[in-house]
């Protein structure tokens, strides 16, 4: 588990203007990778964002300040991962880093298994793990979803050959792992996903923002695509992300200049909470993939919640997607309700505690089977000598 960051950013020292990065931050220079779709590819991703169910807004979730004027909430204790290893490097699949953070997140809310989620296993067996329509090429939440789908299971980080092996592929190249080489067992199992958009267009700030809180609140992680018109932007994007502090805010410009399909480009993280104790600093709270900076120990970075979420580019249309997925587990995160002795319902502390059996046989079940794999590679490598 990552360390804690910055609760307030605006006591943040952010880089001086002017300010050579390497003296004060250590840093070095690197370019990040990012998405940069055609005409076609983004008309088809926006399609998609129109067609896609509106997420679940629960009523009963309604913002309520804090006796601090406002709230600090973060999905972060749901996730396991080192944010070092949380690298996508070249390969432009941040899409699916994003969107399968939010299924870790769900893996723990519903069933409370904390487990890092296999990136190479997608990799691998995305589109054939190859040529130039692999995961590497880009893509977006629904490629995601129709993949796990079809495949049905979610494969741990942990399992052999399952840890991330791709960071230094990109489009048209191939997979350094085989598909077939990456160890099934064990697994978790998905009964089914699906991608919804969490409405943030085309109505007042504090809807969409409440929107938005509304489905962190529910304990779902959420995927943010955004896209920066140019090269210009993406520099001014990378020099914040390079250089900055981790608890330095990030705020968006208007989206006053036309969209350049040669030269700007997209990326999806996952937003895990938010702060708003300082209404005049408040901020979503975003976990990339492109591993850390000497600034940025945990992987994050704070977008301003003050921002134009109808922003528009001519040329390509919204700047900015907010989505989250549906999904549901083999082992159901609602269990079964208990009988009580006379065949009525069980109370609701029978219910919980069958839960939080459930959740422990899980569990086990998932140790016992590493622990049987672990031999056996063990007896392998001993027959081997």
């Amino acid at each position: 588990m990552p360390g804690a960051f910055a609760e307030h950013a605006y006591n943040c020292t952010p880089l001086p203007p002017g300010a050579d990065p390497d003296q004060f931050c250590n840093a070095s220079t690197q370019m990040y990778t990012i998405l940069r779709p055609s005409l076609d590819d983004a008309s088809q991703w926006i399609e998609m964002v129109h067609a896609a169910p509106r997420a679940y807004i629960n009523p009963n979730l309604q913002t309520q300040p804090s006796s601090a004027g406002g709230d600090h909430v973060t999905l972060l204790g749901h996730l396991n991962y080192t944010p070092s290893e949380r690298d996508q490097g070249t390969c432009g699949n941040c899409w699916a880093w994003a969107g399968t953070g939010i299924l870790e997140i769900a893996l723990h809310t519903q069933l409370g298994i904390k487990d890092r989620l296999s990136m190479q296993y997608v990799n691998s067996n995305y589109n054939g793990g190859q040529g130039s329509n692999w995961s590497c090429c880009g893509g977006w939440l629904e490629y995601l979803v129709g993949f796990y789908n079809a495949s049905k299971i979610l494969v741990p980080w942990s399992n052999e050959n399952a840890q991330w092996q791709d960071r230094f592929k990109s489009c048209g190249t191939q997979t350094n792992v085989s598909a077939g080489s990456i160890s099934k067992d064990p697994h978790y199992t998905l009964k089914s996903v699906q991608a919804v958009t969490i409405p943030t267009w085309e109505m007042d700030k504090e809807q969409a923002i409440a929107n938005i809180k509304n489905v962190l609140g529910q304990g779902k992680g959420v995927w943010f695509g955004f896209f920066l018109p140019n090269q210009t932007a993406w520099t001014e994007f990378f020099t914040f992300w390079g250089y900055q502090p981790e608890c330095f805010i990030w705020r968006p410009k208007e989206c006053t200049t036309p969209y350049d399909f040669n030269n700007g480009g997209g990326h999806a993280v996952l937003c895990v909470g938010y702060n708003d104790k300082d209404p005049d600093n408040r901020y979503w709270i975003m976990l990339n993939s492109w591993g850390t900076t000497k600034a940025r120990p945990d992987g994050l970075f704070m977008v301003s919640m003050d921002m134009n979420y109808s922003c528009n580019y001519t040329g390509l249309g919204y700047a900015y997607y907010w989505m989250t997925l549906d999904a549901q587990f083999e082992r159901a995160a609602t269990p079964e309700v208990a009988e009580d002795g006379s065949g009525g319902l069980g109370s609701a502390s029978q219910i919980r505690a069958k839960a939080e059996r459930k959740a422990q046989e899980a569990k086990e079940e998932l140790e016992e089977a590493r622990a049987d794999i672990d031999s056996k590679r063990e007896e392998r490598r001993a027959a081997n000598y």
